[in-house]
């Protein structure tokens, strides 16, 4: 197309006689000037000068054609700063500017006013009476046009400043042309420079937080965005991952259904959270994986209807690496909660070959020294203080079976929702700033033979005891137990202070209509500390588990 144009350009020449030698030796120079240099911003500007100067006009200026209509930019020589003051708004390509850029062929007007396109100048616009202009045809499309006012010398500009001018706006067509692809080059590189630094940071060890706020802040600076986020989760659960700028406030899940490409939308139909400092637009990248849309990036703009093709291929390359970035350190953390979980079996498995059985032969061991002595060969005190502890190895092998039960469960997983998981956790959470750590046993298929229905009033009788004992008891020892078999016991003790005898039992009484409810029982065992033998509570609340 473009040379068809040159073409028709250099027969008008021949047609309009211009071979004047000097004249085409200035018409050559200028077509070289013109194609000078490839930033698109300072090509514009020199087509005008060139222009102006070879046709010798008094003003002139470039227009570009807008995406939709009109001028998207108004570039122009001539005008004083103090003219340009009184002006008020450029050009936007309405009356002849727009005739040509609708109809894109040369035209020469003698008298602008007299003209039926010309709808007259804006207040302080400099008189102009003639006019010459041409289109820029790039690759078949109008990019805009060489518009030149006011010959010198008061006269009319010919047909051969027709000529001239049109092969003028041929080279100046190809200086844009070539000016565009190195922009595009130029864009297409800088969004491969992010691409290939962002992907490869989580093989480096970079954490997935530190990528995609990266990948964030680059997006903003390579495409002007008002803001940048990154969203991930199902998309009608969506939460913020990474910004630009501040934070945005702390809200609900964000929902953006439906989205499984790339679009543009007008700024008020996303969240409006997500929306901030003037932005009009939004742009919505979905990430994407095998199962799914997972998240989206969002980008926000305050004029920004469209993408050209380099940047939609950068944000979609900028959305699988972001996805692939999530994916990977998913699998990571995968990995790592697989080898913390090997761990704890291992640990789990040498706390019972090792040191349960350990501790099982020194008791035993206890009890045959006890049983092979004669009777009165140990004093009642030594005797009695042995039985103790043979009783605290005991409790010790217990609380390391419910360790091994712990480090082979896994908090995180839906294993939660069993009878010992739920147990731990409520200790847990109840004794987390407690100065006395709870001892917690298990004897029992517990997981298997309590019932769903169980499960709440075992959260009940858990938080009332250990609450008691726990705040009121000033005890240095509490141990928890549960067990179960034909009847499920839950035993709280403690070597506290007691209970005293005008204490009314208004929570412990709740326990005792949740044990009926179930057909049990609920007791309250109390010993105030500085009466006879050891003090402390034990609470026991059972319910039969057959029947």
């Amino acid at each position: 197309m473009t040379t068809r144009n040159l073409h028709s350009a250099l027969a008008a020449l021949r047609t309009r006689g211009v071979e004047d030698p000097a004249v085409l030796a200035d018409l050559l120079e200028a077509v070289l000037v013109v194609g000078q240099g490839l930033e698109l911003d300072d090509a514009l500007q020199r087509i005008v000068e060139v222009a102006a100067g070879v046709l010798d006009a008094r003003y002139g200026a470039l227009g570009v054609r807008g995406r939709n209509g009109g001028l998207s930019a108004f570039v122009h020589i001539g005008i004083t700063p103090a003219q340009r003051a009184r002006m008020g708004h450029l050009p936007v390509g309405r009356g002849v500017l727009g005739e040509l850029i609708e109809q894109p062929r040369v035209q020469r007007i003698p008298e602008l006013s007299a003209h039926p396109a010309s709808v007259g100048f804006p207040a302080g616009h400099p008189p102009m009476t003639t006019f010459l202009g041409a289109p820029i045809i790039v690759r078949g499309d109008v990019f805009g046009s060489i518009y030149l006012t006011e010959k010198r010398g008061g006269v009319e500009f010919s047909e051969s400043d027709e000529a001239l001018v049109g092969v003028l706006a041929v080279a100046a067509g190809i200086a844009v042309d070539n000016a565009r692809l190195f922009e595009r080059a130029r864009t297409r590189h800088r969004w491969m420079q992010v691409l290939a630094r962002r992907g490869s940071e989580p093989l480096a060890g970079i954490s997935l937080d530190d990528t995609v706020s990266r990948l964030c802040i680059d997006v903003a600076e390579l495409t002007s965005a008002v803001d940048v986020m990154l969203l991930t989760g199902d998309p009608d659960h969506l939460r913020v991952r990474a910004h630009t700028g501040d934070p945005p406030a702390p809200a609900e899940p964000l929902s953006l259904p439906g989205i499984t490409r790339q679009t543009v939308v007008p700024a008020d139909s996303v969240p409006q959270i997500l929306v901030r400092r003037s932005a009009e637009w939004a742009t919505i990248v979905p990430l994407q994986r095998a199962s799914g849309t997972f998240g989206a990036i969002v980008v926000t703009h305050r004029d920004r209807r469209s993408w050209d093709d380099e940047d939609v291929a950068g944000l979609a390359g900028v959305a699988e690496v972001a996805s692939l970035a999530v994916a990977y350190a998913e699998q990571q953390q995968l990995a790592r909660d697989l080898e913390r979980g090997e761990d704890r079996h291992r640990i789990a498995r040498d706390l019972h070959d090792h040191v349960i059985q350990r501790l099982f032969a020194v008791g035993m061991s206890i009890q045959s020294v006890l049983a092979a002595s004669e009777p009165g060969a140990i004093g009642e005190p030594a005797a009695e203080r042995l039985q103790q502890v043979i009783g605290d190895l005991d409790r010790t092998i217990a609380q390391i079976r419910t360790s091994i039960f712990d480090l082979q469960t896994d908090a995180d997983r839906s294993d939660s929702a069993t009878l010992r998981r739920r147990v731990l956790d409520i200790v847990a959470e109840l004794a987390v700033h407690a100065p006395t750590a709870p001892g917690v046993a298990f004897a029992g298929p517990v997981d298997t033979l309590v019932p769903a229905s169980v499960g709440p009033h075992v959260d009940a009788v858990l938080r009332e005891g250990l609450s008691n004992a726990l705040r009121h008891a000033d005890a240095d020892r509490i141990e928890v137990s549960v067990s179960a078999d034909d009847v499920l016991v839950i035993e709280i003790s403690d070597d506290g202070v007691g209970i005293a005898p005008d204490v009314t039992y208004r929570g412990l009484d709740n326990l005792t209509r949740r044990a009926e409810q179930c057909d049990g029982t609920f007791t309250v065992v109390t010993t105030p500390r500085g009466g006879r033998g050891p003090s402390g509570t034990t609470l026991t609340w059972t319910i039969p588990l057959t029947g």
